[in-house]
């Protein structure tokens, strides 16, 4: 959760286990405890050599006060 806006975020950690520099796409979507979906965000990891990894983060736009788990929803890789 981003301190300042109360919007939801998801800290990634992106890992290129490719053997071709690569682009990503990554969506995660934040859920309750119920697992009712309260929001979406996502982010892209551009040009990550073989092996290297990257930190990102996906930034939602709604505002949740609620305790949130982030589910992963896809991932794209695109060859740079």
């Amino acid at each position: 959760m981003n301190s300042s806006t109360d919007w939801a975020e998801a800290e990634l950690l992106v890992t290129n286990r490719s053997s071709k520099t690569s682009s990503y796409w990554v969506q995660v979507e934040f859920v309750d405890s119920s697992g009712t979906r309260l929001g979406d965000a996502f982010t892209t990891v551009p040009d990550l050599a073989p092996g290297q990894r990257a930190k990102a983060t996906a930034q939602g736009l709604d505002t949740i006060t609620a305790k949130i788990t982030c589910r992963l929803t896809d991932v794209t890789r695109y060859a740079s």
